[in-house]
């Protein structure tokens, strides 16, 4: 169970907003496809999880987090109207170039992984994982379907820490221990 890491990938604007087709975009993921010797579809067609950001300047902010079993993949899923509609709502009010990565899992034979049975538990478990990561670094995340606990639930000194005051030595040591 190993899940990649590409990109990030550019997304083109049209003014404020993102359009759907991306021949720039997707031309870059082929090409990295090819060049890590796997077919030239095969990582636009793999399931996986991919997070949308913003970059200004070497900084990267996230702002959702997805993931995809289709059928069709990366391809299938990343581009779809109710995902440009949050990309937009945060391209449309916030400064920074749009960017794409995509985390795609592959087979125990390094092979982009196309198991839409057993594998759907996984990337969405991996899909939750991401968004806790990324709701650490921007609390706007534009993610509602199952962020109910990951938003609300607090660990004092580890994550979600609302309480200002007491700074004890668990806090400080848990936080060592844990890079929180």
């Amino acid at each position: 169970m190993f899940f990649d890491t590409y990109g990030p990938y550019d997304l083109a604007r049209d003014g404020r907003e993102i359009p759907a087709k991306q021949p720039d975009m997707w031309a870059e993921i082929r090409a990295h496809s090819k060049q890590y010797d796997y077919p030239e579809k095969g990582l636009e067609s793999a399931i996986g999880c991919y997070a949308f950001g913003l970059k200004n300047g070497t900084n990267y902010k996230p702002w959702y987090i997805g993931m995809t079993v289709a059928k069709r993949g990366f391809r299938g899923e990343i581009l779809q109207p109710h995902k440009l509609a949050h990309y937009n709502t945060v391209v449309g009010s916030k400064k920074g170039t749009p960017v794409m990565f995509l985390f795609p899992l592959l087979t125990g034979n390094w092979h982009f992984s196309r198991d839409r049975g057993d594998s759907v538990p996984l990337v969405r478990w991996v899909e939750k994982m991401l968004f806790g990561i990324a709701l650490t670094r921007n609390p706007e995340c534009r993610n509602q379907r199952d962020t109910k606990f990951l938003r609300n639930v607090e660990v004092r000194g580890v994550f979600n820490s609302r309480q200002p005051g007491r700074s004890s030595e668990a806090m400080q040591a848990v936080r060592s221990m844990l890079g929180a």
